[in-house]
């Protein structure tokens, strides 16, 4: 499965999932929503989706500081 990055558009929120698809990446938002509700994810024009690793990549690292 490809990793997504969702944010909320209004820069409250942000989210990396595992998903099959655009789709399917928010419909995990949806189900995995906290205090900003489930409509922030269902509708595009509030949230945005980024593909960050396709699904054949083998590894990543999904976040990396250097101090």
């Amino acid at each position: 499965m490809a990793i997504f990055k969702l944010a909320a558009l209004d820069g409250s929120v942000e989210m990396v999932v595992r998903a099959r698809c655009i789709s399917c990446a928010r419909t995990v938002a949806v189900d995995h929503a906290g205090p900003e509700g489930t409509r922030v994810w269902r509708d595009p024009s509030l949230s945005s989706v980024e593909l960050v690793r396709e699904a054949d990549k083998t590894a990543l690292i999904l976040r990396a500081e250097r101090k």
